[in-house]
């Protein structure tokens, strides 16, 4: 057990804090599990933005554009509404936060949504519908408004490996 006495504690005093702040970020967006010898290589794209990100929580800069692409890959469900909730203080700030996101539940917190289609690569590129969730749901033409409303869903089928008829 280290104990810090007089004058070393106040060194350390301003640092310790700056630990657990940074800390504290990196739990908060769902990097808890993380050990410090993890290098960035051995994350994945999600991890790695997550990183990035939580590097930023701290400071009190406005008028920023921050992009992120999926930072939800990888991410335990439960650690979702951290994520979100570091989304929405980003915006709070006064930054814009823009997010390329497949994941229902971060589009259903969005405030615009746009969607692009109707396929992928050379099969898309145009705008489908852009608005809120809500608008978008509404639109016919736009397969994740179909999606995100409950009224289109994709079907899960699971078989027993070992007896695939059960």
């Amino acid at each position: 057990e280290l104990v810090l006495g007089g004058q070393e504690f106040e060194i350390a005093t301003g640092i310790l804090q700056e630990i657990k702040q940074k800390s504290q970020a990196l739990m908060d967006i769902g990097l808890h599990y993380l050990s410090l010898d993890r290098t960035i290589p051995t994350l994945s794209g999600g991890e790695a933005q997550r990183v990035r990100l939580a590097s930023y929580l701290n400071n009190e800069l406005s008028g920023l554009i921050y992009v992120l692409d999926e930072p939800s890959i990888g991410l335990h469900p439960k650690d979702n509404q951290n994520l979100l909730k570091t989304l929405v203080d980003l915006k709070q700030k006064g930054n814009t936060v823009v997010v390329v996101e497949h994941d229902a539940e971060t589009m259903m917190h969005s405030d615009w949504l746009i969607d692009i289609g109707p396929g992928a690569g050379t099969h898309g590129g145009q705008v489908i519908a852009c608005g809120t969730p809500d608008q978008v749901m509404d639109t016919p033409d736009s397969l994740t408004g179909q999606y995100l409303s409950g009224k289109s869903h994709i079907s899960v089928s699971v078989t027993n490996p070992t007896n695939p008829t059960k």
